[in-house]
C-alpha cells in the first residue's frame, strides 16, 4: 500500500504566505519578488513584478506585489508557478 507522509497529520492545515527579498530592477523599472502560499501540505510560489518609482514606499510595493501573487493564483495566469506536493511513501510492514 500506499501512504501520504504528513507532518501534519491529526492537526489543523496551515496557511501562510512569505515574499521573498523584493529588489528593484533598474533595467525595466520595476520592483520583483517571489511570492510562496503555504496550505497545508501545498506550497505555491508565484514571481510577481510592478512598475513602481524606485522611492515608492516599501509597505506599498509589498502589498501591491501580495495582491497581483494572490490575483495570478485566482485567475491561474500564473506562467511560472511552481508547485510542490507532498511525496507518497510506501507503508511500513509491521
Amino acid at each position: 500500500g500506499v501512504e501520504l507522509a504528513s507532518p501534519l497529520a491529526g492537526r489543523p492545515l496551515m496557511y501562510r504566505t512569505e515574499i521573498s527579498t523584493v529588489v528593484f530592477n533598474p533595467g525595466n523599472g520595476v520592483f520583483e519578488g517571489l511570492v510562496t502560499f503555504h496550505e497545508g501540505t501545498d506550497v505555491t510560489r508565484i514571481p510577481c513584478s510592478l512598475r513602481f518609482p524606485i522611492d515608492a514606499d516599501p509597505e506599498i510595493v509589498v502589498n501591491a506585489l501580495l495582491r497581483q501573487a494572490r490575483e495570478k493564483r485566482r485567475m491561474s495566469r500564473g506562467v511560472f508557478v511552481s508547485r510542490i506536493r507532498p511525496i507518497l511513501l510506501p507503508s511500513r510492514a509491521a
